[in-house]
């Protein structure tokens, strides 16, 4: 489960005055993106479109202008993938409202055979997709996706004040497991204290008898959800002679903990107590910058601003 509840948007099949939400919700979110509304969402025939927007593209030479039909289908609720049957004609909706190209606004995620679908027409013209994950992201990084949140998901906005990913990052980074792929950042499976980071060592058995053991060689490190992931990963290399220690995700973020964290592990570096391999060192600096996201505040307007500046220096000053 993401951090946000797209069952909060009313359902889209009820007659009951706020079954129009996901369609204005998704207008919302493409103007929050730049683009230009150019047929707002409403009832009736609507000649299998929901809204019409614009993209304009800045070139060198000259300014292109792409029109977008949008189709939305919120099926959250149901719990249902969008299927070929809910998106049919594609290609004849696209050319009868004088568009260029077609976005999938969704709240579950896309069928495989709708999927594939998608791909072979682009061939005939631009295709964008958005599922709840992409939307989720999208508001969570902008500064703007804040008040659509409070707005759209209230109960959801509540949730967000200090597990949320802050905009530290141009894109959101996930720390996916190293088993399964699960995002570790997620709210739900942080609350549950559900992810480890490791760090895999050299252990006697394949140290030698000449090894140095005053010092620990760091071999690899891996992020997993505990249980099953974890175990899977802890026995691999256990049968290669390794032997780990470990951390929990949920300790680390909290601030006081991830900056002890840090000083002891750059104490040991500097002693000559650990010593890293140069994979091993990569995956710890991925895995301090995508845990920041979730340790530091949000940046404000005016830090963006100085950050933008700093960088534009040149190296010399």
């Amino acid at each position: 489960m993401g951090m946000l509840d797209f069952k909060e948007i009313p359902q889209a099949n009820n007659a009951n005055g706020n079954q129009d939400t996901f369609e204005l919700f998704a207008r919302e979110v493409l103007n929050m993106l730049g683009f230009e509304i150019l047929v707002n969402p409403d009832r009736g025939q609507d000649g299998g479109r929901d809204l019409i927007i614009e993209e304009k593209r800045i070139g060198l030479l000259n300014d292109t202008k792409v029109r977008w039909l949008v189709s939305c289908k919120h099926k959250v609720h149901s719990g249902g993938s969008v299927i070929v049957n809910d998106e049919e004609d594609i290609a004849d909706r696209v050319l009868a409202n004088n568009c260029n190209g077609f976005i999938g606004f969704y709240s579950t995620v896309v069928s495989s055979p709708l999927n594939r679908k998608l791909e072979s027409l682009k061939e005939k013209f631009e295709v964008q997709t958005f599922d709840n994950e992409k939307i989720e992201g999208l508001l969570l990084m902008n500064e703007r996706g804040k008040d659509l949140i409070k707005r759209f998901f209230p109960k959801s906005y509540q949730r967000l004040d200090d597990k949320a990913p802050s905009n530290l990052l141009n894109k959101y980074m996930p720390l996916k497991c190293a088993c399964c792929g699960k995002d570790l950042l997620k709210r739900d499976l942080l609350e549950d204290y559900a992810g480890v980071i490791v760090f895999v060592e050299e252990s006697g058995l394949n140290k030698g008898f000449t090894a140095d053991f005053e010092k620990t060689k760091i071999v690899d490190i891996y992020w997993a959800c505990k249980g099953t992931c974890d175990d899977k990963l802890t026995q691999y290399y256990i049968n290669q002679g390794y032997v780990n220690g470990w951390e929990d995700i949920s300790d680390i973020i909290i601030p006081y903990k991830y900056l002890q964290w840090i000083m002891s592990i750059f104490n040991r570096i500097r002693d000559e107590d650990d010593i890293y391999t140069d994979v091993a060192f990569e995956k710890l600096k991925n895995f301090i910058i995508a845990v920041s996201q979730i340790v530091f505040k949000n940046q404000s307007k005016e830090d963006i601003r100085r950050i933008m500046d700093l960088n534009s220096l040149p190296d010399w000053m």
